[in-house]
Protein backbone atom coordinates (compact mmCIF):
# COMPACT_ATOMS: atom_id res chain seq x y z
CA UNK A 1 0.00 0.00 0.00
CA UNK A 2 1.11 3.52 -0.98
CA UNK A 3 2.59 5.31 2.55
CA UNK A 4 2.14 8.88 1.03
CA UNK A 5 -1.23 10.24 2.00
CA UNK A 6 -2.10 12.95 -0.15
CA UNK A 7 -5.55 14.16 0.90
CA UNK A 8 -7.39 14.69 4.09
CA UNK A 9 -6.15 14.66 8.01
CA UNK A 10 -3.49 12.62 9.06
CA UNK A 11 -2.43 10.97 12.13
CA UNK A 12 -0.46 8.24 13.21
CA UNK A 13 2.37 7.27 11.38
CA UNK A 14 1.04 9.22 8.67
CA UNK A 15 1.76 12.38 10.51
CA UNK A 16 5.28 13.88 10.67
CA UNK A 17 5.32 16.13 14.26
CA UNK A 18 5.68 19.40 13.92
CA UNK A 19 7.86 21.69 16.26
CA UNK A 20 4.89 24.47 16.01
CA UNK A 21 3.04 21.81 18.22
CA UNK A 22 4.95 22.96 20.74
CA UNK A 23 4.01 26.67 20.86
CA UNK A 24 0.05 25.80 20.11
CA UNK A 25 0.41 23.83 23.84
CA UNK A 26 1.94 26.70 25.20
CA UNK A 27 -0.92 29.38 23.92
CA UNK A 28 -3.30 26.22 25.63
CA UNK A 29 -1.35 26.38 28.62
CA UNK A 30 -2.08 30.20 28.87
CA UNK A 31 -5.80 30.46 27.61
CA UNK A 32 -4.79 32.36 24.31
CA UNK A 33 -7.05 31.84 21.06
CA UNK A 34 -4.84 31.47 17.82
CA UNK A 35 -5.20 32.11 14.70
CA UNK A 36 -2.55 29.56 12.29
CA UNK A 37 -1.56 31.41 9.34
CA UNK A 38 0.09 29.25 6.60
CA UNK A 39 0.28 27.78 3.15
CA UNK A 40 -2.51 25.37 1.80
CA UNK A 41 -1.38 22.00 2.04
CA UNK A 42 1.07 22.78 4.91
CA UNK A 43 -1.19 20.51 7.86
CA UNK A 44 -2.51 23.08 9.84
CA UNK A 45 -5.16 20.87 10.37
CA UNK A 46 -3.44 17.89 10.84
CA UNK A 47 -1.28 20.35 13.24
CA UNK A 48 -3.83 21.09 15.66
CA UNK A 49 -5.75 17.38 15.37
CA UNK A 50 -2.67 15.49 16.26
CA UNK A 51 -1.34 18.27 19.13
CA UNK A 52 -4.55 18.18 21.39
CA UNK A 53 -4.60 14.27 21.07
CA UNK A 54 -1.90 14.83 23.50
CA UNK A 55 -4.02 16.66 25.92
CA UNK A 56 -6.69 15.86 28.23
CA UNK A 57 -9.53 17.88 26.01
CA UNK A 58 -12.68 18.18 23.87
CA UNK A 59 -11.29 18.92 20.50
CA UNK A 60 -14.60 19.94 19.01
CA UNK A 61 -13.22 20.74 14.97
CA UNK A 62 -15.73 22.41 12.92
CA UNK A 63 -15.32 22.54 9.25
CA UNK A 64 -16.79 25.47 7.46
CA UNK A 65 -15.44 24.69 3.63
CA UNK A 66 -18.29 25.48 1.40
CA UNK A 67 -20.23 27.16 3.80
CA UNK A 68 -22.63 30.07 1.83
CA UNK A 69 -25.54 30.51 4.27
CA UNK A 70 -25.83 31.59 7.61
CA UNK A 71 -28.54 28.81 7.92
CA UNK A 72 -25.60 26.35 7.21
CA UNK A 73 -22.63 27.39 9.06
CA UNK A 74 -25.19 27.31 12.42
CA UNK A 75 -25.59 23.46 10.52
CA UNK A 76 -21.65 22.53 10.49
CA UNK A 77 -21.08 24.30 14.47
CA UNK A 78 -24.03 21.90 15.71
CA UNK A 79 -23.18 18.93 14.17
CA UNK A 80 -19.74 19.62 15.31
CA UNK A 81 -20.84 19.87 19.07
CA UNK A 82 -23.51 16.65 19.38
CA UNK A 83 -21.25 14.01 19.84
CA UNK A 84 -19.68 15.83 22.79
CA UNK A 85 -23.17 16.01 23.74
CA UNK A 86 -24.87 13.48 23.17
CA UNK A 87 -24.16 11.71 26.37
CA UNK A 88 -24.29 14.46 28.62
CA UNK A 89 -27.64 16.35 28.15
CA UNK A 90 -27.81 20.12 30.34
CA UNK A 91 -30.54 21.29 32.54
CA UNK A 92 -32.13 24.20 30.33
CA UNK A 93 -35.29 24.74 32.54
CA UNK A 94 -38.40 23.21 33.41
CA UNK A 95 -41.73 22.91 30.87
CA UNK A 96 -45.06 24.71 31.81
CA UNK A 97 -46.79 23.93 34.04
CA UNK A 98 -42.89 22.42 36.17
CA UNK A 99 -43.07 18.88 35.06
CA UNK A 100 -40.70 17.36 33.77
CA UNK A 101 -37.46 18.71 32.39
CA UNK A 102 -36.38 20.52 29.06
CA UNK A 103 -32.90 19.81 28.29
CA UNK A 104 -30.39 21.19 25.73
CA UNK A 105 -28.77 19.86 22.64
CA UNK A 106 -27.33 20.95 19.09
CA UNK A 107 -30.67 19.80 17.56
CA UNK A 108 -32.65 22.21 19.69
CA UNK A 109 -30.97 25.20 19.17
CA UNK A 110 -30.77 27.68 16.47
CA UNK A 111 -28.93 30.61 17.16
CA UNK A 112 -25.17 30.85 17.03
CA UNK A 113 -24.69 31.88 20.69
CA UNK A 114 -26.91 28.90 22.09
CA UNK A 115 -25.04 26.55 19.91
CA UNK A 116 -21.19 28.02 21.26
CA UNK A 117 -22.50 28.29 24.97
CA UNK A 118 -22.42 24.51 24.66
CA UNK A 119 -18.73 24.86 25.01
CA UNK A 120 -18.78 26.54 28.79
CA UNK A 121 -21.22 23.57 29.77
CA UNK A 122 -18.77 21.18 28.26
CA UNK A 123 -15.55 22.81 29.74
CA UNK A 124 -16.86 21.83 33.58
CA UNK A 125 -16.04 18.53 32.75
CA UNK A 126 -12.75 18.53 30.77
CA UNK A 127 -11.01 21.37 28.79
CA UNK A 128 -12.78 22.47 25.25
CA UNK A 129 -10.79 23.77 22.16
CA UNK A 130 -12.72 24.63 19.18
CA UNK A 131 -10.97 24.61 16.36
CA UNK A 132 -12.87 26.78 13.32
CA UNK A 133 -11.60 25.33 9.86
CA UNK A 134 -11.54 26.95 6.80
CA UNK A 135 -12.56 29.97 9.11
CA UNK A 136 -12.22 32.74 5.74
CA UNK A 137 -15.34 31.02 4.55
CA UNK A 138 -17.68 32.65 6.43
CA UNK A 139 -16.84 35.92 4.55
CA UNK A 140 -18.83 34.62 1.86
CA UNK A 141 -22.37 34.66 4.05
CA UNK A 142 -24.85 37.57 2.75
CA UNK A 143 -24.38 38.84 6.09
CA UNK A 144 -20.90 37.71 6.98
CA UNK A 145 -19.95 41.06 9.24
CA UNK A 146 -23.14 40.81 11.29
CA UNK A 147 -22.13 36.56 12.17
CA UNK A 148 -18.76 37.03 12.58
CA UNK A 149 -19.68 39.84 15.59
CA UNK A 150 -22.07 37.67 16.85
CA UNK A 151 -19.79 34.39 16.51
CA UNK A 152 -16.89 37.49 18.28
CA UNK A 153 -19.28 38.39 20.78
CA UNK A 154 -20.09 35.45 22.55
CA UNK A 155 -16.34 33.80 22.18
CA UNK A 156 -15.24 36.71 24.40
CA UNK A 157 -17.33 35.46 27.12
CA UNK A 158 -15.65 32.81 27.27
CA UNK A 159 -12.35 33.33 28.69
CA UNK A 160 -12.25 29.83 29.88
CA UNK A 161 -12.69 27.85 25.92
CA UNK A 162 -10.05 27.94 23.68
CA UNK A 163 -10.81 28.82 20.09
CA UNK A 164 -8.12 27.97 17.26
CA UNK A 165 -8.91 29.13 14.04
CA UNK A 166 -7.17 28.38 10.36
CA UNK A 167 -7.89 28.81 6.83
CA UNK A 168 -6.51 27.52 3.45
CA UNK A 169 -6.92 31.33 2.27
CA UNK A 170 -4.20 33.47 3.79
CA UNK A 171 -5.37 36.82 2.52
CA UNK A 172 -8.81 36.71 3.71
CA UNK A 173 -8.50 35.25 6.96
CA UNK A 174 -5.72 38.55 7.63
CA UNK A 175 -9.06 40.37 6.48
CA UNK A 176 -11.09 39.17 9.61
CA UNK A 177 -8.15 38.82 11.87
CA UNK A 178 -6.26 42.41 10.89
CA UNK A 179 -9.19 44.56 9.25
CA UNK A 180 -9.82 47.39 11.73
CA UNK A 181 -13.28 46.99 10.17
CA UNK A 182 -14.00 43.18 11.53
CA UNK A 183 -15.29 41.78 14.59
CA UNK A 184 -12.61 39.77 15.31
CA UNK A 185 -10.14 42.56 14.75
CA UNK A 186 -6.34 41.62 16.47
CA UNK A 187 -8.60 39.26 19.17
CA UNK A 188 -6.24 36.06 18.26
CA UNK A 189 -2.16 35.39 18.61
CA UNK A 190 -0.92 34.91 15.23
CA UNK A 191 1.08 31.80 15.16
CA UNK A 192 2.78 31.11 11.35
CA UNK A 193 3.45 27.53 10.19
CA UNK A 194 5.78 26.70 7.41
CA UNK A 195 7.63 23.89 5.11
CA UNK A 196 9.07 21.57 7.62
CA UNK A 197 12.88 21.07 8.53
CA UNK A 198 13.70 19.93 5.12
CA UNK A 199 16.57 17.42 6.38
CA UNK A 200 14.53 16.01 9.13
CA UNK A 201 11.69 15.69 6.57
CA UNK A 202 13.57 14.03 3.82
CA UNK A 203 14.92 11.31 6.53
CA UNK A 204 11.01 10.90 7.42
CA UNK A 205 10.38 10.72 3.37
CA UNK A 206 13.36 7.75 3.02
CA UNK A 207 12.04 5.70 5.24
CA UNK A 208 8.75 5.80 4.02
CA UNK A 209 10.05 4.58 0.87
CA UNK A 210 12.79 2.51 2.21
CA UNK A 211 9.80 0.33 4.66
CA UNK A 212 7.73 -0.55 1.69
CA UNK A 213 10.29 -1.95 -0.41
CA UNK A 214 11.90 1.14 -2.29
CA UNK A 215 14.40 3.15 -2.35
CA UNK A 216 14.81 7.09 -4.31
CA UNK A 217 18.47 8.23 -5.39
CA UNK A 218 19.53 11.29 -3.32
CA UNK A 219 19.74 13.75 -6.36
CA UNK A 220 16.06 13.27 -6.76
CA UNK A 221 14.83 16.00 -3.86
CA UNK A 222 16.31 18.54 -5.10
CA UNK A 223 13.48 18.68 -8.30
CA UNK A 224 10.87 17.15 -5.99
CA UNK A 225 10.92 19.99 -3.69
CA UNK A 226 11.32 22.67 -6.46
CA UNK A 227 8.21 21.40 -8.10
CA UNK A 228 6.14 20.88 -5.07
CA UNK A 229 7.51 24.47 -3.57
CA UNK A 230 8.69 22.41 -0.48
CA UNK A 231 4.94 22.87 0.82
CA UNK A 232 4.86 19.15 2.94
CA UNK A 233 1.43 18.30 0.60
CA UNK A 234 2.30 18.38 -2.74
CA UNK A 235 5.96 17.13 -1.86
CA UNK A 236 4.11 13.91 -0.64
CA UNK A 237 1.57 14.19 -3.77
CA UNK A 238 5.18 13.67 -5.63
CA UNK A 239 6.69 11.00 -3.84
CA UNK A 240 3.24 9.21 -3.99
CA UNK A 241 3.10 9.13 -7.75
CA UNK A 242 6.90 7.96 -7.85
CA UNK A 243 6.01 5.00 -5.01
CA UNK A 244 3.29 4.38 -7.53
CA UNK A 245 5.43 3.75 -10.45
CA UNK A 246 8.46 1.94 -8.61
CA UNK A 247 8.46 -2.05 -8.35
CA UNK A 248 9.16 -3.32 -5.06
CA UNK A 249 12.94 -3.42 -4.86
CA UNK A 250 13.85 -1.11 -6.94
CA UNK A 251 15.82 2.16 -7.16
CA UNK A 252 14.01 5.71 -8.01
CA UNK A 253 16.48 7.19 -10.14
CA UNK A 254 16.44 10.60 -12.48
CA UNK A 255 14.53 8.78 -15.67
CA UNK A 256 11.77 7.47 -13.33
CA UNK A 257 10.76 11.00 -12.23
CA UNK A 258 11.15 12.24 -15.54
CA UNK A 259 8.93 8.98 -16.72
CA UNK A 260 6.62 10.32 -13.44
CA UNK A 261 6.17 13.51 -14.64
CA UNK A 262 5.34 12.64 -17.92
CA UNK A 263 2.80 10.12 -16.65
CA UNK A 264 0.92 12.00 -14.55
CA UNK A 265 0.65 15.01 -17.11
CA UNK A 266 -0.48 12.60 -19.84
CA UNK A 267 -3.71 11.55 -17.19
CA UNK A 268 -3.98 14.69 -16.21
CA UNK A 269 -3.90 16.25 -19.75
CA UNK A 270 -8.11 16.40 -20.25
CA UNK A 271 -8.23 18.09 -17.34
CA UNK A 272 -5.95 20.76 -17.15
CA UNK A 273 -7.37 21.77 -20.90
CA UNK A 274 -10.65 21.76 -19.81
CA UNK A 275 -9.53 24.04 -16.61
CA UNK A 276 -7.65 26.07 -19.08
CA UNK A 277 -10.39 26.52 -21.69
CA UNK A 278 -12.46 28.25 -19.07
CA UNK A 279 -9.86 31.12 -17.99
CA UNK A 280 -10.49 34.28 -20.02
CA UNK A 281 -7.45 34.88 -22.71
CA UNK A 282 -5.96 37.67 -20.31
CA UNK A 283 -6.34 35.02 -17.54
CA UNK A 284 -4.03 32.59 -19.49
CA UNK A 285 -1.69 35.25 -20.41
CA UNK A 286 -0.85 35.54 -16.83
CA UNK A 287 -1.07 31.81 -15.91
CA UNK A 288 1.68 31.28 -18.70
CA UNK A 289 3.99 33.98 -17.04
CA UNK A 290 3.58 32.58 -13.46
CA UNK A 291 4.12 29.39 -14.79
CA UNK A 292 7.46 29.96 -16.44
CA UNK A 293 8.07 33.08 -14.07
CA UNK A 294 11.07 32.69 -11.34
CA UNK A 295 11.17 35.99 -9.98
CA UNK A 296 8.59 38.33 -7.83
CA UNK A 297 8.30 41.42 -9.74
CA UNK A 298 5.06 40.96 -11.89
CA UNK A 299 4.56 44.17 -14.03
CA UNK A 300 8.64 44.02 -15.20
CA UNK A 301 9.47 43.83 -18.71
CA UNK A 302 10.58 40.09 -18.46
CA UNK A 303 6.75 39.32 -16.98
CA UNK A 304 5.49 41.03 -19.59
CA UNK A 305 7.07 39.48 -22.30
CA UNK A 306 6.84 35.97 -21.09
CA UNK A 307 3.05 36.46 -20.15
CA UNK A 308 2.14 38.54 -23.22
CA UNK A 309 0.47 40.53 -21.17
CA UNK A 310 -0.62 44.51 -22.20
CA UNK A 311 -0.47 46.59 -18.56
CA UNK A 312 0.47 46.32 -15.01
CA UNK A 313 -3.54 46.89 -14.55
CA UNK A 314 -4.22 43.65 -16.76
CA UNK A 315 -1.52 41.41 -14.86
CA UNK A 316 -3.37 43.00 -11.81
CA UNK A 317 -6.75 41.98 -12.68
CA UNK A 318 -5.39 38.38 -14.06
CA UNK A 319 -3.41 37.48 -10.98
CA UNK A 320 -6.59 38.69 -9.27
CA UNK A 321 -9.08 36.47 -11.11
CA UNK A 322 -6.31 33.72 -10.97
CA UNK A 323 -6.44 33.83 -7.12
CA UNK A 324 -10.45 34.17 -6.89
CA UNK A 325 -10.75 30.78 -8.44
CA UNK A 326 -8.29 29.32 -6.26
CA UNK A 327 -5.67 28.20 -9.13
CA UNK A 328 -2.84 30.19 -7.20
CA UNK A 329 -2.00 31.35 -3.76
CA UNK A 330 0.53 33.50 -2.46
CA UNK A 331 3.70 31.61 -0.55
CA UNK A 332 6.40 34.69 0.56
CA UNK A 333 5.82 36.82 -1.55
CA UNK A 334 5.56 34.66 -4.55
CA UNK A 335 2.50 33.68 -6.68
CA UNK A 336 2.38 29.87 -7.05
CA UNK A 337 0.43 27.42 -8.25
CA UNK A 338 -2.50 25.55 -6.17
CA UNK A 339 -1.21 21.98 -7.86
CA UNK A 340 2.28 22.15 -9.36
CA UNK A 341 1.67 19.35 -11.54
CA UNK A 342 -0.95 22.08 -13.10
CA UNK A 343 1.98 24.77 -13.72
CA UNK A 344 4.33 22.30 -14.86
CA UNK A 345 1.41 21.52 -17.88
CA UNK A 346 1.19 25.20 -18.29
CA UNK A 347 5.05 25.75 -18.53
CA UNK A 348 5.60 23.00 -21.19
CA UNK A 349 2.23 22.41 -23.25
CA UNK A 350 1.02 25.72 -23.68
CA UNK A 351 2.27 28.18 -26.90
Amino acid sequence: MNPFKIDGIVGGVDYMPRKESDALLNYHGAGRNVLIRGPRRTGKSSLVINTFEKVRCHLIRVDFWGVKTEAKAVEKIARAFEPFCKKMPMLSGFNIGGIGLQWKSPETLSSVEDLLRLAVDLQKKKPVVVFFDEFQALLDLPDSNQFLGALRSEIQAQPEVQYVFAGSHQNRLMEIFYSQQSPFFKSAALMEIGSLDRTDFIQWLEKKFSDTGRKIDARLWDPVFELSHSIPGDVQDVCYHLWNDAEEGSEIGPEDFGATLQRVLHERASGYEGMWNMLTDNQQKIAIGLARYRDDKYTSQEFMQLSGATSSASVKRGIEALDSKGLIWMSSGHWIFSDPFFALWIANSVD
